[in-house]
């Protein structure tokens, strides 16, 4: 007769071990995502660098492209808990603006290899696929349109703005600044500054 709290115990300890093979495998492909780039990565790169059999990979993920959307999202996940308290913050809409930026500035000094390969437009890398439903670059830029309203709701930011166009210029803008401002030796300072200063003449009610 089958003892339950065994079999109990068994499909715990399945389930522990398949939750870590998933996680070795996230973990491997980032830093190959990030190391190598897309193209040059492969599935079975993957498995060996998380120290599983290619088979193990199939169990958690159908190809290379499921395995990199579930990586964009672990990081735009991670991108979202940095910036969330300042972009909802009741402060009022400037500071809050200051505040994100800031925030966002900081995540990408120590982690702009990985946003830039989290936030590549999976269209154009592998263009033979359909676009997921909600990329999650779309959920940020969203996130960050709903504080742009709030702002408009509260008579504090210019009416005329399509919010979802005007977060995503945002969020590229603070990526391709923080690139610049990296190989230009510019100062964080100087680079929040004139940010903030560009952002918020542009957004300010008239």
């Amino acid at each position: 007769m089958v003892d339950v709290a065994d079999d109990q115990a068994s499909g715990a300890r399945g389930g522990r071990r398949r939750s870590e093979s998933r996680r070795r495998l996230l973990a491997a492909a980032r830093r190959l995502f990030v190391e190598r780039g897309y193209h040059a990565t492969r599935p079975q790169d993957i498995a060996r660098e998380a120290e599983v059999g290619n088979g193990t990979f199939y169990l958690h993920f159908a190809d290379k492209r499921d395995i990199f959307l579930a990586f964009a999202e672990e990081a735009c996940a991670e991108i979202e808990a940095a910036i969330i308290g300042p972009l909802t913050g009741p402060e009022p809409w400037d500071q809050r603006i200051l505040n994100t930026i800031k925030a966002a500035l900081a995540f990408e000094a120590n982690e702009r290899k990985v946003i830039a390969a989290a936030l590549m437009d999976i269209s154009i890398i592998d263009p033979g696929d359909e676009e997921p439903t909600v990329r999650p670059r779309d959920r940020l830029a969203k996130l960050t349109a709903a504080s742009l309203q709030e702002g408009i709701d509260k008579g504090e930011i210019r009416a005329d703005l399509n919010t979802e166009l005007i977060a995503h210029s945002l969020l590229g803008m603070v990526e391709q600044a923080a690139y610049h401002a990296e190989r230009s030796n510019l100062s964080p300072e100087e680079v929040l500054a004139t940010l903030v200063g560009f952002v918020t003449a542009g957004l300010a009610r008239r």
